[in-house]
């Protein structure tokens, strides 16, 4: 920094000390070392040469803080690559981040499943009262496969495929048809060609509404709906276990390699331009310094010259006569 120093004791500078400054009062000087001793204002004493001085610290705030950052009590440290943008690090995945957004996401399954069981609530206590229904053979006398199709408010429109099954049954005498493959879904799962191939098919039939029949009984329609939900959610934890964590780690790594270590090199660069610079400029000062030394140099050997006796005058007469 190499400032001259007003050297009175009690004044406040600031004082550095490798890669810290402090904001310091001035309690001694010595002369003859060329140096001083400074009190903190959290009580230290250092004493270091006048060329670590910083003057009017308080006066000249903006500039220290650009190249240093506080840290309290009078005290900064320079700052180490800093960057030219508002550059915010992004942290590695931590455990706890990744059980929490783990969580989030069996939260929301959890929410998405009481919401569909609150809507469906009399649908689901038919089906599980399925299960004491009466069992008989039917067999199948159309299948399709069809697509239910629902527009949203954008103007767009999303289909869901399906397999519709008819089955014709015989109960008391009496014949039916149902299409329910359970109180829960109409989509009877395998391809309609399958279907075509099967001879009987067994139906669960309401022995109090008898028009009312379902394929699958029981508990094991509730539980085959909740595997499909549990199934989806799967398929979204592993995509962000395997996927998604991954990249988190390695876009961090790179974004803070590019937000630290690229300013760290441009700055080194920086430095080592400086210096060159520096180098540059001392070496033609040393020319500078040499260059009359040089002059004086030739003007001695121009003078010895005249002050030399002539040799030769006389060839020298004769070659200019002729």
């Amino acid at each position: 920094m190499e400032e001259k120093v007003d050297r009175d004791i009690g004044r406040v500078v600031g004082f550095q000390v490798d890669e810290f400054m402090y904001i310091a009062t001035i309690i001694a000087i010595d002369d003859e070392a060329e140096q001083f001793t400074v009190r903190t204002e959290d009580g230290q004493e250092l004493t270091g040469p006048f060329g670590a001085v910083f003057l009017d610290p308080h006066d000249r705030m903006g500039e220290l803080q650009a190249d240093y950052e506080s840290l309290g009590n009078g005290k900064f440290r320079a700052k180490q690559g800093k960057g030219t943008s508002n550059w915010v690090p992004v942290a590695d995945p931590s455990l706890r981040a990744i059980l929490r957004t783990s969580g989030s996401i069996i939260g929301v399954a959890l929410v998405i499943g009481v919401v569909i069981t609150v809507i469906s609530l009399g649908a689901v206590l038919t089906q599980i009262d399925s299960g004491d229904w009466v069992e008989t053979e039917g067999r199948v006398v159309d299948t399709y496969n069809a697509e239910d199709c629902s527009s949203d408010g954008e103007g767009g429109t999303s289909c869901t495929s399906y397999t519709s099954v008819t089955v014709a049954y015989t109960y008391e005498g009496q014949n039916y048809t149902t299409e329910d493959y359970s109180m829960l879904s109409n989509d009877w799962l395998n391809d309609a060609r399958y279907w075509n191939e099967v001879d009987a098919v067994t139906v669960y039939v309401n022995p109090d509404q008898p028009a009312q029949a379902v394929h699958l009984q029981g508990w094991d329609g509730v539980l085959e709906e909740a595997f499909t939900l549990v199934f989806f959610t799967g398929i979204i934890l592993g995509g962000y276990l395997i996927v998604g964590v991954p990249i988190w780690f390695v876009y961090a790594k790179i974004q803070r390699l590019n937000g630290i270590e690229a300013p760290r090199k441009s700055k080194q660069e920086t430095d080592e331009l400086s210096t060159d610079s520096k180098t540059g400029d001392d070496k033609g000062e040393d020319d500078l310094r040499n260059a009359p030394q040089d002059t004086d140099s030739a003007q001695k050997e121009e003078d010895a010259t005249d002050d030399a006796e002539p040799v030769g005058d006389e060839n020298l007469q004769e070659e200019k006569f002729w």
